[in-house]
């Protein structure tokens, strides 16, 4: 699978003081040359704050593509049309 974009949307702390955040990732991937691309939409939550790790967005982006990779059920669940809602 390449990964051609990926978007983070719709980012919100969970509950009062929470020290996590919830997201959509969007990402468009093929699985293969010359396949349609996907449009997958994931909801992921990382920690907040993560003293030395990398920035939110980095870990929210790495979680969401870690999921794809470990669950190809997500991938052959997806839009083959970029327009059309995907996955969640």
């Amino acid at each position: 699978m390449r990964i051609l974009s990926s978007r983070v949307s719709r980012a919100r702390r969970l509950g009062d003081g929470a020290d996590r955040v919830e997201a959509v990732v969007t990402l468009l991937a093929i699985d293969r040359d010359g396949a349609q691309p996907r449009q997958l939409h994931l909801r992921i939550s990382a920690a907040a704050r993560a003293p030395g790790a990398a920035p939110l967005r980095a870990r929210l982006l790495a979680a969401a593509k870690l999921m794809v990779a470990t669950r190809p059920d997500l991938w052959h669940a997806a839009s083959p049309d970029p327009g059309q809602a995907s996955a969640a």
